[in-house]
Order: structure tokens, then C-alpha cells, then sequence
């Protein structure tokens, strides 16, 4: 992005009839201290098992008949965990900075059929999901949401590579939470917005058995969200917001399912900021596993399936 300086300079060089650049003194930019992150042990290796179990999937896709769909979901999250690797062995992985480091190679599967090796990714997945949860739990600022983000992914791919994703994500932007942005009171508004919203969801007429039952059980969530922001902080008040809720009753299941994904998807940033921005290692745990639920209710939903839930994108 060019800066407001550098454009005023270079309107004075321009005026003056010289070349850009030209009698410019550019002044010396020292990149900022890397933020901390603590890496697990066994993460390197759990991450290049996972993508050797999805290659191997992709290997025989012809012979094991997997759809298009689930082919072109596993090819994406192969890309994303490449990527998630890149950023952990970066020098500033906490601002998601990327290196050029690849994987390991790690042996090859030696599963048979598809659903052994889809099992043996899933047990991959779930190990990883309850280390990247871990880490979260231990860290803070942007290292918190780093890993939280990871716990995110982990858990919801684990749910989805079996069939396949109909939207995929291209969430790769660079930008970095607000750390002042989302507080305990914002997590309540959120949350009491969220239960509005999916009453709304629900009041659909006809609503189909298995999305009657998905959408009341994310609401059912979200009520129980409130209960358990007091209880890390209880000294937050929830404040009426100043306008009511820009949300009507569903018309039908693709009406409700949409009104899910957008609660869902205006939700992810606003916990991930809460997640990094907050000093309290009782919000943080709150706020991380209501992370990892919002990112799967977006996918069950029909939302797109994100490289990197809670950050901004």
C-alpha cells in the first residue's frame, strides 16, 4: 500500500520536473520484534502425517471412488496445512508471517481403502485439534487466536473431509486483529444477537427435520455462550444495543440456512479479536472453543470453509 508521504513526495518530484525516487532520502525500516510463540513438540510431524493421509486419499481417488467434491476439498485443505506450516516455521508466526519451508516427508500410508485412511486422518485431525487447543490455552495477544484458529480448522475438517465441502475459502489476506476491537461486553451483545437471529432462523415454516435439529442445537449454544462469558467475567453488564435487530423471520430452510451462515460469519472475527485481545486466561478458553463451534456451524451451514477462522479477512 503506497503511503501518504510517499505520494506528497511524490507530487514535489513531479512539480519539480524530476524522476521519482530522485534526491529522495528514504529512511531505514527495522521490521518489529517477532511476537512469542511456544511451538509443540510432535506438531511438525502431525502435520506432514495429515497431508501424506490426504495425498494418499487424492492417490487412489479413481480407484476408490471419491467424488469430485471430496477431491477438490482435500486438495484445498493440502494447500491450507502447507500453508499452516509455513507460517508456524516463519520467524513471526503469532502475524502470520510465511517462509518458504515445506513439510517433512514422513513414510508413506499403507492403508488399503478409503475409509481406513480417512479414519487415520480424522484420529490425525482430532490429535491436532486438542494440540493446537492446548497451545491457545497457554498463549496470549495473537498467539492465542493463532492456535485457536488452528483448533478451528482441525475440528472442522475432521468433519468434512469424509464428503466434501461445497464453498472453500480464500481468506488469505494479511490483516491483523484489532486487539481493542472485542471485549466481554461485545461477547455478550454477539451472543444475544446470535440467539435473535436463529429464533428467526427457526421460525421458518417447513423447516426440514435436520435443519430444524442443526439450527436449535447452535441456538441452544449460543444460550449456554452468555452463561459461561459471566461466569469468566463476571463483572460484564450485556447493554441493550442502541438499534434493534436487523433480522426477519426465515421464509424457508435456504432462507434459515443463510441466516445462520451470516451470524456465523459475523461472529468468527469479533471472537477471534476477543481471543487475542483479551488478558484473561477464563475469556481466552471461552472464547476458543466458541471459535472452533462458530467455524463448524458455518461450514454445516453452507458457509465457506476458511483457511483461517477468527482473523480478520
Amino acid at each position: 500500500m503506497i503511503g501518504r508521504r510517499l505520494l506528497l513526495l511524490g507530487g514535489v518530484a513531479a512539480l519539480a520536473g524530476c524522476t521519482v525516487g530522485e534526491n529522495v532520502q528514504w529512511l531505514p525500516w527495522n521490521p518489529p520484534e517477532p511476537l512469542p510463540v511456544t511451538v509443540p513438540s510432535g506438531l511438525t510431524g502431525r502435520l506432514a502425517r495429515t497431508d501424506a493421509l490426504a495425498g494418499h486419499l487424492l492417490g487412489h481417488a479413481s480407484a476408490w471412488g471419491l467424488s469430485s467434491g471430496r477431491v477438490t476439498t482435500l486438495e484445498w485443505f493440502r494447500k491450507a496445512t502447507a500453508e499452516h506450516f509455513q507460517v508456524i516455521a516463519s520467524s513471526d508466526p503469532a502475524r502470520r508471517q510465511h517462509s518458504t519451508t515445506v513439510l517433512p516427508s514422513t513414510p508413506s500410508p499403507t492403508q488399503r481403502t478409503a475409509s481406513a485412511t480417512q479414519a487415520a486422518l480424522s484420529k490425525e485431525l482430532g490429535a491436532l485439534r486438542v494440540l493446537h487447543r492446548t497451545s491457545a490455552q497457554q498463549a496470549a495477544g495473537p498467539a492465542a487466536l493463532l492456535w485457536a484458529s488452528l483448533a478451528a480448522f482441525s475440528a472442522t475438517m475432521a468433519a468434512v473431509l469424509p464428503t466434501g465441502v461445497g464453498t472453500l475459502g480464500d481468506d488469505g489476506t494479511e490483516r491483523t486483529p484489532d486487539l481493542t476491537g472485542t471485549g466481554a461486553d461485545q461477547g455478550l451483545q454477539l451472543g444475544a444477537q446470535a440467539v435473535y437471529g436463529y429464533e428467526m432462523a427457526l421460525a421458518a415454516p417447513k423447516l426440514g427435520t435436520a435443519d430444524q435439529a442443526a439450527l436449535r442445537g447452535r441456538l441452544q449454544q449460543w444460550q449456554a455462550f452468555r452463561p459461561k462469558v459471566l461466569t469468566a467475567s463476571p463483572t460484564t453488564e450485556l447493554t441493550a444495543p442502541s438499534v434493534g435487530y436487523d433480522v426477519r423471520p426465515a421464509r424457508d430452510g435456504a432462507s434459515a440456512r443463510l441466516i445462520a451462515v451470516q451470524l456465523e460469519t459475523a461472529a468468527l472475527p469479533m471472537l477471534g479479536a476477543w481471543i487475542a485481545g483479551t488478558s484473561s486466561a477464563a475469556e481466552r478458553r471461552v472464547g476458543i472453543d466458541a471459535l472452533a463451534d462458530s467455524n463448524s456451524a458455518l461450514v454445516r451451514f453452507g458457509g465457506a470453509a476458511l483457511r483461517w477462522p477468527g482473523w480478520p479477512g
